[in-house]
């Protein structure tokens, strides 16, 4: 649907039909494409037929009556005229082919019966004949209740009104009564699509034990009611639970207490649930019932008159960890937006009102609930009675919650009655700036608007021709650039483009102003456009507007012929009261719209047989005509004894005259109990409003300072604001249906307040006896590694009323972590009087090899109450980590041996002398033999070998922790690793005699429990280390250090600094910290006082330094100013328990951000400045990024900030390389080759061959240009391997570097084969590897068909000799001339497929 065209003189009404007298449609018409098939119409009537139509040409294909309806006239009740058939719109199953109802009739197929023999069944129909499918229809009537079986199912006493759902093979059907008549408990039913299993779930609203006990009198109103009708909305569902809203009820189990919506509640009247599905069954999971509800029911003020709109969760959501936004609007005017994740419950919020996301007064009642508009920054929509369609737009506040704003409104109101329908909006192909609103109007039609309003916050609307007055609460379906709707005439209407009409005539039709109780008639001046062969009639929506068909001309028409015919509009009969028993409003002054549809049969083919005229006035009253609004004024709750108690809550309302007459005042006076809308002639006990000292008295706690006077009169079209006051001094709920008394109509508001204590805040931590310490830290003491010890935080509140978390920052470590930080105790949580809320806290010691220095862990939980006298808590929590102390030890108990690492022991040995300890060894055992015979090492493998030597390993054997290769158990202790499978060893060293180095243990190696390179004093237990950093594989940019940082045993690691600059583009690089080493051309130094970092790390943690950071700049710690926020107009946030700088950084340079910052450890924000108000050069930038400890991620109500520029931004490409990025970040060399493809075999080398350019160490790398390698460094890594030559690229993006990098490198099968033998039975080990190459090259035959079929290649680096060349006769790479180049990888496996065929 594209606005354009929608609003071109192309678009309109493609056909129509219509069809049995009194036939209406409640369900809305479907459009569905049957696999291989035409688009087709199903539609469902009130007499129970069904209908399937070609979508495009209007051709009938199939009609059913399934069953005859139920009459009206059994029930007394006319919000359904004539018969109830299908009212809840049907479901289709496209995967069967299947259409899913409810249908109501009478036992045995009969036509009529009454009450008692009402009954439903429910359907399941093929869609392309309409036949049943076998073991349907299913009877409803007589099945129990699953959690009440008291209750049963009378389906003569229940309406099915809204539209079905269907979730995993069950359809869900929900009911509520006829205008609140008979024995009725609004009920959800679930019924299977298998045939033969039937209902499979049935819950009741209301149940035992709060609901009223059943009784089995029909006719009595004591069900407990509660039903679900929603104007016809679905229940919504996300897939796993399903959302209802129920309506007026009788159980009030709640009362006044507040209540968790986690809570079971068994009388769910005027309230939003969240039903969990499972296998079929319903239970309740969360719910939210207004705080005023028993002033709802008391009005009639049906929560349910609304549905609720689950709203899309990639636009509708916020950053403060609402992930779901749901809505749901009533009787009572108010919109309700909720986290669908935690509904509310009742009286959790401020003062004991709702503790929801927002509430939003509306100026009327709204039936049909909200619609939604995704793109654009995300809208809502939702149309009060008699007034605009309303337009809010989403948005977050300063703590990232969000809010709906008022942006807009239409310029036009909606029929001042019942029946507008949800808005309903449409787009060209999802694009932005497509966005056309659908509404549906009882007078007016169908109406579009562009979906954004303009600048002056009109909804701007789209021409279309009108439809006539639809019938109530529909809404269009739409297929293929076409829609449907139904209106109250009884047609089914299809509009889209093109379309052709038979007649033109004047139109819209303007009545001006007609005074209720007087007529106006206008003349209608029609052509025809085609030759027309008669015209057949008229029929006109609104009865007050009148024209009779023997007006119209007689016989056929040619093309030009014209005619005219009246229109009267007969406002004699029109009341501007209530009709008792009605579910619409009073008629009121105002502009009011029709439609006249004029029927004819043409001559020629392809026209439309119908045409829509509208019609519009101004109604008049030339009498006074009251008008009250808003109808309910909430003021919210106030705490006792506050200092905003002493003022009380203000707010106002407004008495207009919309008359032509003087409004004279008569009277003012107010009830507290309820609506007196059951005619059954008791009296209501008013009391009137009194003079005080605060002003008239206008209910219990309400008063007005400047009502009207009585005999006071308001002039024809003015209007008064009369200001209102809430105030008590006793904890209670309030509520005062406050009524005005006029020549010109009596009208009532309903008041609503709430009084309570001040919510009490107590804090506490669990003690390690299981106490609770009110004052104390949560410290956990001694942990040992590869152990996890829970305690919990608690929060009570002992105050009156319920407690809201303001703020809450909890602790996501790694080693000391909130189990749920998302829910425990999260920042919205709200903790009812007398209860109590906990997070458990886990301190998760990482498993560690024994003889590990101990580290401490420490943090905080940051937590505040809008308890005024609670602060905010920095809650601390700490633990000493410790590993198990083996073998000889220091004074101090700590293990003389401190471990070194896991090594590769293979060619040659690590340590020199073996030991067999057999089924005694362990490490324990292994490093007192060794110490006993003076070594320096110890080391154990293959579960019973003790080795010992006194020369340190080779760090190009060593491997990290994450590797996971030591890991075989001990002979004697099967918790210990004794080295691993592959020949690994697990080593440790006399801390007395030798200090670890970069020659042991590489520099670059970042091992995640391995202290290898520390320092160990005998006199005393403390450890310091040092360390360098490496940056880890990445494809984008990689940043080098080159320093020394000195390691303590702390992980409360502080990054004073840790978002780096860069200054020119930056190679792929190492570390070092060896004084001959070279920095790489982008060096960047980590210290503690330059643009650098400061690390203070567990010698157990990662030293992985930040990844990804070029082309952003460190501007330093800012403070928040008092706007709360660093970043200025921040667009996007992001929340990451594991948070690092580089995740920040790629999420704002994803979203096109030039400022970064981050906070709170977790929180990442993103915007094109810095606010103003912002502090910079602030120190309390110390909370360390839960996902790498060694950096810094801000601090409370503070930001590291960083901005990102182009310049510095340095892309990696690798040239004709097809590889996984996993591959690279996955790492290691094994690879298996399991078949000869020797294509796979070429994407395996370059695989490996860029991941160890990434991450090798004790390595150089020089920028040249073109065809020219330099390699310069430790080849000792190397052994045992031959190598081959391989060509590579990497090219940047930017303007001065051109980089050709060529590098040998290994390439590894593993296929169980040690040794090269080939023709010539060469020893890679012995042979110089230049021969090997030539071999490759020049011996296809002998050699690499020998090695192909063999799956066997083994290279050794080429280092000192030269490069094998083939000849060339154009330009090499960079375009020089040169007589050869090197010779590809790519040419070598050709030359391999060559001979080996494969």
């Amino acid at each position: 649907m594209q606005p354009s065209i929608v609003g071109s003189s192309s678009f309109g009404i493609l056909w129509t039909k219509t069809f049995n007298p009194k036939e209406l449609w409640y369900a809305k018409p479907l459009v569905y494409t049957p696999p291989g098939q035409k688009q087709l119409v199903f539609t469902a009537s009130n007499q129970n037929w069904i209908r399937t139509f070609d979508a495009v040409t209007g051709a009938s294909l199939q009609a059913r009556q399934v069953q005859p309806p139920f009459l009206v006239s059994d029930i007394g009740c006319t919000d359904m005229p004539n018969t109830i058939g299908i009212a809840g719109t049907p479901v289709i199953d496209p995967g069967t082919n299947t259409a899913y109802f409810f249908a109501k009739g009478y036992q045995n197929n009969a036509a009529s019966g009454g009450v008692a023999k009402g009954i439903y069944k429910f359907y399941a129909v093929n869609i392309l004949d309409l036949t049943d499918r076998p073991g349907f229809p299913v009877l409803i009537d007589g099945n129990n209740a699953d959690n009440d079986p008291t209750r049963y199912f009378v389906g003569g006493t229940v309406l099915q009104r809204p539209s079905l759902t269907l979730i995993d093979g069950n359809v869900y059907g929900t009911f509520g009564g006829h205008c609140d008549l008979f024995n009725y408990t609004g009920m959800v039913t679930g019924v299977s699509t298998t045939s033969g299993v039937g209902v499979t779930s049935m819950f009741a609203m209301e149940a035992a034990p709060g609901g009223p006990p059943a009784v089995t009198d029909i006719m009595v109103q004591k069900g407990g009611k509660a039903g679900i009708w929603m104007s016809g909305m679905a229940p919504s569902t996300d897939g796993s639970r399903l959302f209802v809203v129920t309506g007026n009820g009788q159980g009030h189990e709640n009362k006044d207490t507040p209540a968790s919506g986690r809570a079971p509640l068994s009388t769910l009247d005027e309230v939003v649930a969240n039903l969990a599905v499972k296998n079929g069954k319903l239970s309740l999971q969360d719910y939210f019932e207004p705080y005023e509800y028993i002033g709802m029911d008391a009005g009639d003020r049906d929560l349910g008159s609304g549905g609720v709109a689950l709203l899309d969760p990639t636009v509708f959501k916020g950053t403060n960890g609402v992930t779901r936004m749901a809505i749901t609007i009533g009787k009572n005017g108010k919109a309700y937006v909720m986290n669908a994740d935690n509904l509310g419950g009742f009286k959790l919020g401020p003062g004991a009102t709702d503790n929801i996301l927002q509430t939003i007064i509306s100026p009327n009642a709204v039936f049909g609930g909200a619609g939604s508009y995704p793109l654009e920054g995300g809208y809502v929509y939702f149309t009060p009675v008699g007034s605009p369609t309303l337009v809010y737009k989403l948005g977050l506040d300063q703590n990232g919650s969000p809010l709906l704003s008022k942006v807009g409104q239409s310029v036009d109101s909606s029929a001042g009655r019942v029946g507008v329908g949800v808005p309903t909006v449409t787009t060209y192909k999802g694009q932005a700036g497509t966005g056309i609103v659908w509404v549906t109007d009882v007078e007016a039609g169908l109406k579009a608007y562009k979906a954004v309003p303009d600048s002056s916050g009109n909804l701007v609307r789209i021409t279309i021709p009108p439809t006539g007055g639809l019938n109530k609460f529909q809404r269009p379906a739409f297929g293929d650039g076409r829609l449907y709707v139904t209106d109250s005439n009884a047609r089914l209407i299809c509009m889209g483009s093109p379309v052709s009409i038979p007649l033109n005539c004047t139109g819209p039709v303007d009545f001006g102003d007609v005074t209720i109780g007087q007529t106006k008639t206008v003349k209608v001046q029609c052509t025809a456009l085609i030759p027309i062969t008669n015209i057949n009639g008229i029929k006109i929506q609104d009865a007050t507007f009148q024209a009779s068909n023997s007006s119209l001309p007689q016989g056929s028409l040619k093309t030009g012929d014209q005619f005219s015919f009246p229109v009267t509009w007969n406002l004699t009969q029109a009341s501007i009261h209530d009709a008792a028993g009605a579910s619409f409003g009073a008629v009121s002054p105002g502009v009011k719209t029709s439609s006249l549809v004029i029927s004819t049969t043409n001559g020629v083919a392809q026209y439309s047989n119908s045409l829509p005229i509208t019609l519009q006035g101004n109604e008049v009253s030339s009498a006074p005509f009251l008008s009250l609004s808003p109808q309910e004024v909430d003021f919210g709750g106030i705490v006792v004894g506050s200092p905003g108690a002493a003022t009380g809550l203000d707010s106002s309302f407004i008495i207009a005259n919309i008359g032509s007459s003087p409004l004279k005042i008569l009277g003012y006076a107010y009830t507290g109990t309820e609506v007196d809308d059951d005619d059954d002639g008791g009296a209501m006990e008013y009391t009137n409003a009194t003079a005080s000292k605060d002003g008239y008295i206008i209910g219990n706690g309400f008063t007005s300072s400047d009502l009207p006077a009585v005999g006071s009169t308001i002039p024809a079209g003015q209007s008064l604001t009369v200001p209102m006051n809430f105030n008590a001094d006793q904890v209670g709920n309030y509520q005062s249906l406050f009524n005005v008394w006029t020549n010109g109509g009596a009208k009532y508001i309903l008041l609503t307040g709430s009084a309570t204590t001040a919510p009490i805040a107590e804090l506490a931590v669990e003690t390690d006896e299981g106490g609770w310490d009110k004052n104390g830290v949560m410290d956990f003491g001694t942990v040992l590694a590869g152990t996890t010890e829970t305690r919990r935080l608690r929060i009570c509140n002992v105050g009156g009323s319920a407690l809201l978390i303001t703020k809450s920052k909890p602790p996501i470590d790694p080693e000391l972590r909130a189990e749920n930080p998302t829910s425990d105790l999260h920042e919205g949580q709200s903790i009812p009087p007398t209860e109590c809320a906990y997070a458990p806290i886990d301190i998760a010691a990482n498993p560690q090899p024994p003889n590990n220095p101990s580290h401490d862990v420490s943090n905080v939980w940051i937590l505040n109450t809008d308890d005024l006298t609670f602060g905010v808590h920095d809650v601390e929590i700490k633990a000493t980590i410790t590993s198990r102390q083996l073998g000889p030890t220091y004074a101090n108990g700590t293990g003389k041996y401190a471990y070194l690492g896991c090594y590769s022991d293979l060619n040659p040995r690590q340590l020199q002398k073996a030991y067999n300890l057999g089924t005694s060894n362990e490490n324990g055992a292994c490093q007192t033999q060794c110490q006993s015979l003076g070594y320096t090492f110890a080391g154990t493998e293959y579960h019973t070998q003790c080795w010992c030597g006194n020369l340190a390993p080779n760090g190009t054997k060593y491997t990290p922790e994450s590797a996971k290769k030591c890991t075989f158990g001990c002979a004697n202790d099967t918790t210990q690793a004794c080295g691993g499978d592959g020949t690994y060893i697990s080593i440790y060293y006399d801390s007395s005699k030798y200090q670890p180095d970069c020659k042991a243990v590489p520099c670059s190696s970042s091992s995640s429990s391995s202290s290898s390179i520390s320092q160990i004093s005998t006199s005393q237990s403390s450890r310091s280390s040092q360390t360098s950093t490496s940056i880890s594989p990445t494809l984008t940019s990689q940043i080098s250090t080159s320093s020394q940082i000195p390691t303590s045993v702390s992980t409360t690691s502080t990054l004073s600094s840790r978002a780096l600059t860069s200054t020119s583009s930056a190679l792929p690089s190492t570390t070092s910290t060896s004084p001959s080493s070279t920095a790489s051309p982008t060096s960047t130094s980590i210290s503690s006082t330059s643009s650098s970092v400061s690390q203070t790390s567990t010698t157990t943690s990662s030293t992985a330094g930040p990844q990804s950071t070029a082309g952003w700049k460190d501007l330093g710690c800012y403070k928040n100013g008092p706007s709360g926020k660093s970043v200025d107009t921040y667009a996007y946030r992001y929340y990451d328990d594991l948070m690092t700088i580089e995740t920040c950084l790629a999420y704002c340079k994803s979203k096109g951000a030039a400022y970064a910052g981050i906070e709170y450890r977790r929180e990442c924000y993103c915007g094109s400045s810095i606010a103003p108000d912002a502090v910079a050069n602030d120190s309390g930038c110390t909370l360390t990024c839960p996902g790498n400890q060694i950096e810094m991620c801000g601090g409370s109500n503070r930001q590291n900030y960083v901005i990102f520029d182009l310049f510095y931004h340095f892309h990696l490409f690798l040239k004709d390389v097809d590889f996984d990025v996993h591959d690279l970040v996955g790492g290691g060399y094994n690879l298996e080759i399991l078949d000869d493809d020797c294509d796979r075999l070429f994407h395996n080398v370059w695989t490996l061959l860029i991941h160890e350019l990434l991450i090798s160490a004790n390595n150089e790398f020089e920028i040249v240009n073109d065809d020219e390698l330099f390699f310069l460094g430790n080849e000792s890594f190397l052994i045992n391997h031959v190598y081959a030559f391989i060509h590579f690229h990497v090219l940047d993006s930017f303007y001065h570097v051109k980089i050709i990098i060529f590098f040998i490198f290994n390439i590894v099968i593993e296929c169980g084969i040690r040794h090269v033998q080939c023709t010539h039975r060469v020893d890679p080990n012995d042979f110089h590897p230049v021969i090997i190459v030539h071999h490759l090259i020049h011996n296809p035959d002998s050699c690499i068909h020998c090695l192909c079929n063999q799956r066997l290649l083994f290279a050794r680096l080429l280092r000192g000799a030269s490069i094998p060349y083939e000849k060339t006769d154009g330009p090499a790479p960079g375009g020089r001339r040169d007589e050869s180049r090197p010779l590809h990888l790519s040419r070598l496996v050709g030359q391999c497929k060559a001979e080996s065929g494969k």
